[in-house]
């Protein structure tokens, strides 16, 4: 195990502010907003937004992003997916290729990495960090062989979650639609 600062193993930046941008006429992109990275790893629900075609290329998701929502909670994300704009608030992470970008997604929402950014995010209603913070963030990192072994195995267990949370959704959704019956057969 090794003990680093995120500023050593990545590139880290801010998305882009794309209410510069905007423009009726051009190119309809899916721009990943703060709501679009939940807990767990999930990453749904892009806005469908016009662009001018001017945005750097660093501000178009790549493979083997991670991301961070700056405000509270500070959910991350592992992205597999190219060609998405990333908005402003969230950070963005780009590993070397010493570092797995699975493991280093789940690392950064461990109860370690949380109480350092408890300790350094602001003291608003509403807690942020900024990039500069974020570099800060001292990790402890295994050899790659184990980063890649130990990604796969939380990315598994983060794929259970989400299918044992739509059981959950759906039996909530069973429950309110058994009782919307009975009420509807009373008042009948």
């Amino acid at each position: 195990m090794q003990n680093v600062k995120l500023k050593d193993i990545a590139e880290v930046y801010s998305g882009l502010s794309y209410r510069r941008y905007l423009d009726d006429s051009g190119i309809e992109y899916d721009v990943v907003v703060q709501r679009s990275i939940k807990a767990d790893g999930i990453v749904a629900d892009f806005e469908k937004i016009r662009l001018a075609p001017t945005i750097k290329e660093r501000f178009f998701s790549r493979t083997c992003d991670v991301l961070m929502r700056m405000p509270y909670p500070f959910d991350v994300v592992h992205l597999n997916q190219e060609g998405l704009v990333i908005s402003d608030r969230i950070a963005i992470i780009r590993l070397d290729n010493q570092h797995d970008p699975a493991f280093i997604a789940h690392l950064l929402t461990n109860a370690h990495v949380k109480k350092q950014l408890h300790e350094i995010g602001s003291t608003e209603r509403i807690p942020h960090i900024s990039i500069k913070e974020i570099k800060e963030i001292q990790l402890r990192v295994p050899d790659y062989e184990t980063q890649v072994k130990y990604g796969q195995l939380l990315n598994t267990i983060n794929e259970k979650i989400t299918q044992d949370l739509k059981v959950v959704e759906y039996d909530r959704r069973l429950k309110e639609g058994i009782l919307n019956k009975l009420w509807g057969q009373d008042y009948e």
